[in-house]
């Protein structure tokens, strides 16, 4: 495997351009103080990545005329009665510790088949700064089991590069409306640049290709800096109907130039992790980002602070995509997904993840729902992460139905039990007037009902088929008001707010009717019971009706101890149920 080097320089006396012209009439020595010879580039402006170096390999005075260079690797040319010159561009026998003789001058040559193979190592100066006024398209090569590298590297530094040379500072940059392509095969990038596009243009940045390839990016920045938007102004993956983009991101992050930017993300699984200032620069789209394909895209201890109020992480999808954000810093109020449009919409899972010094939150949006995480309409001595008290607010949205119901993460908890019956039981409570039906809101239980195998037995607390009728759930007396906000007289209320009584411990009550609360408690607080109503001034309070799930684990019983899995659903299209997220077993 071969070390390759790269160094555009400062496109004037540093790198590539430290390497002194060809000169007429000038004598050329094939051994210069003890080393390799002279080394030249040409005179004449050579075209876009034709830029080489050349190696004196047999000495002697060069002619009046420039030759007619041999650029392909290890070509010679010879000047009639003159020197020698063999092109050694890249090559690692050509460069000095602290002072590379012979880099190449632009990436995309230095990553070409010619010069790369698959599991090369390719090291790009610290001060490389290319920039070109067309398309920039590379592909570096590498195999699955033998990837290429790609590193910014001091190249005053050691002679290989070692872990003290690692920089981060190379670019390259394309101007006015010309796109950046990174495709090819297998590789590890670190520490470049790319910026993309100067202007009133939508030129952006693909990583990916019509094939498979596999990349880990870090220490990267992807820019896509004209001030036009575009759907796919950073684009992962494949544009390919065989083909597969797997993508890692490390300590990456973007930047873009317009807020009706997208970044679109197809044929990939994505992995984007330990990346603080994800979202670079100084202006943050409305919507960031946008899957066109069944893709999975995870987000792991990403900071995307930088969008707030008034913008949303995940646009609506046409394909089945899962976005997945865990232990990740995000704006404070923004707006985690638009609403899908259909069911091979997008599903988006926070876990962890919040703007704040909490960790409690986890949530799903969906086609068919939400489910969100509730710190104050929450079930005395219920679930607990710790330090918070919580529950889950599944709200299902107009799509959903018994047939495609809104389903949640699955609730998780251990059962010692084999050989007996197994009741399973979840706590919860809504706005109605009446108990909920087993068809509008249940719950399934995954358990091990085999001793041969770990194979899951399922047992549903819903309804049997489509066309049997719900029956109600059993009221339950728990409570829930231990952080309500208690009533206040002679005040005003909107619908939806929530209240407590003293007089009724236990109970909370919704705000059904707007209007302002009498001046002295009304006596039919007291005598109140689950989904009745209060009118209280000229607003009027319903009691939450409460009530308890319960499925019995009976044929089979569970014949392994292990953990079981409960999965609330909500069927009954746009209502919202509070759950207790602490199932108990007896």
């Amino acid at each position: 495997m071969a070390n390759i080097y790269c160094n555009y320089g400062d496109g004037s006396t540093t790198g590539y351009f430290a390497v002194p012209m060809w000169t007429a009439a000038t004598a050329y020595s094939a051994s210069s103080n003890g080393g390799r010879g002279d080394y030249v580039r040409q005179r004449t402006t050579p075209a876009l990545n034709s830029e080489r170096v050349f190696r004196c390999t047999s000495a002697g005075t060069s002619l009046a005329a420039e030759p007619t260079w041999s650029i392909t690797k290890n070509g010679v040319t010879a000047e009639t009665a003159g020197p020698t010159w063999t092109e050694c561009t890249g090559q690692e026998a050509d460069q000095v510790a602290g002072n590379w003789k012979a880099p190449h001058a632009r990436l995309v040559n230095a990553i070409a088949s010619t010069w790369m193979a698959a599991g090369d190592a390719l090291y790009v100066g610290a001060n490389h700064a290319e920039t070109q006024p067309s398309a920039w398209t590379g592909s570096p090569p590498g195999v699955t089991n033998n990837l290429s590298k790609i590193l910014c590297v001091s190249a005053t530094g050691s002679l290989p590069p070692v872990s003290a040379d690692l920089r981060t500072t190379a670019t390259v940059t394309t101007t006015g409306s010309s796109p950046i392509t990174l495709g090819g095969g297998y590789y590890y990038l670190n520490g470049i640049s790319f910026y993309c596009g100067t202007g009133a243009v939508s030129a952006g940045i693909l990583l990916g290709n019509s094939s498979s390839i596999g990349v880990v990016l870090e220490s990267v920045l992807l820019a896509k800096m004209g001030t036009n938007g575009a759907a796919a102004a950073i684009n992962f993956g494949t544009s390919g109907t065989g083909g597969m983009t797997w993508i890692k991101l490390k300590n990456t992050a973007l930047m873009l130039g317009s807020i009706t930017d997208t970044v679109q993300i197809q044929q990939c699984r994505l992995v984007w992790q330990n990346t603080p200032n994800a979202i670079a620069g100084s202006v943050f789209p409305t919507t960031l980002f946008k899957s066109i394909s069944p893709d999975l895209i995870t987000f792991e201890g990403v900071d995307l602070s930088a969008l707030g109020s008034g913008k949303t992480l995940v646009a609506a999808c046409t394909a089945p995509a899962i976005f997945q954000f865990k232990d990740c810093k995000l704006g404070s109020a923004v707006n985690m997904a638009a609403t899908q449009s259909s069911p091979g919409g997008a599903e988006i899972q926070v876990m962890r993840s919040d703007s704040s010094g909490t960790n409690y939150r986890n949530e799903k949006y969906r086609f068919e729902g939400t489910q969100l995480a509730e710190t104050t309409i929450i079930r005395t001595g219920g679930a607990n992460d710790g330090v918070t008290g919580l529950s889950w607010n599944l709200t299902s949205s107009v799509n959903s139905q018994w047939v495609l119901p809104f389903e949640t993460f699955p609730i998780v908890i251990k059962n010692l039990v084999t050989g007996a019956n197994v009741n399973v039981t979840v706590q919860g409570l809504l706005n109605a007037a009446a108990l909920p039906n087993n068809d509008d809101v249940w719950f399934d239980v995954e358990y091990m009902g085999s001793a041969a195998s770990p194979q899951g037995s399922f047992q549903s607390g819903t309804k049997s088929d489509l066309l049997a009728t719900g029956t109600a759930w059993s009221a339950s007396t728990q409570a829930w008001d231990s952080l309500v906000t208690a009533r206040a007289n002679s005040t005003a209320y909107t619908v939806g707010m929530v209240r407590k009584l003293a007089s009724n411990p236990g109970r909370i009550f919704f705000c059904t009717t707007a209007g302002t609360s009498a001046a002295s408690e009304p006596a039919g607080y007291t005598s109140a019971v689950d989904g009745g109503s209060v009118t209280d001034g000229t607003a009027v309070f319903r009691a939450a009706m409460r009530f308890q799930m319960t499925v019995a684990l009976t044929s089979p019983q569970p014949a392994q101890v292990g953990y079981i899995y409960a999965y609330p659903k909500a069927a009954k299209a746009s209502t919202a149920y509070y759950l207790c997220p602490k199932v108990t077993l007896s």
